[in-house]
């Protein structure tokens, strides 16, 4: 497992790469339109350990690392 990022001041992760191969969308298909705008969401690992939501351009949304 590669290296822990940094962390900021304020307790966030310095990290908005996620690890590759670990990309997934949420199927929500059958709940229709509207509930898949809202949860219809691409999630990734970020390798602080933590499963993150991606922005449009595949960058990790800011976050914290989990408690250890």
């Amino acid at each position: 497992m590669p290296d822990k990022p940094a962390v900021t001041d304020t307790g966030h992760c310095t990290n908005t790469a996620p690890v590759p191969g670990t990309l997934r969308t949420v199927n929500a298909k059958n709940t229709g339109p509207k509930f898949f705008h809202l949860h219809g969401r691409r999630y990734g690992q970020c390798p602080c350990g933590k499963e993150v939501s991606l922005t449009e351009r595949d960058n990790l949304r800011r976050h914290k690392p989990p408690q250890e």
